[in-house]
């Protein structure tokens, strides 16, 4: 029987400022997991970004995950 994954991948998204005071949610081209663990998904053009999955057309949700 083959194992079942319990890892979920989700498109993954950042937050980029606008100027102000204002954001938009932009496809980060990278594939997180929404499985909640320690280690929060980094951007990897640019670590010292999370990346959040898409909460509505423009606006970012909660953080994803490293993929185990």
């Amino acid at each position: 029987m083959a194992k079942k994954s319990t890892r979920a991948l989700e498109p993954a998204y950042r937050i980029v400022s606008l100027g102000g005071g204002q954001f938009q949610c932009e496809d980060a081209d990278q594939e997180c997991s929404n499985i909640v663990s320690g280690d929060v998904c980094e951007w990897a053009l640019d670590t010292s970004v999370e990346l959040h999955r898409i909460g509505s057309d423009t606006m970012c949700g909660t953080p994803l995950y490293k993929i185990p």
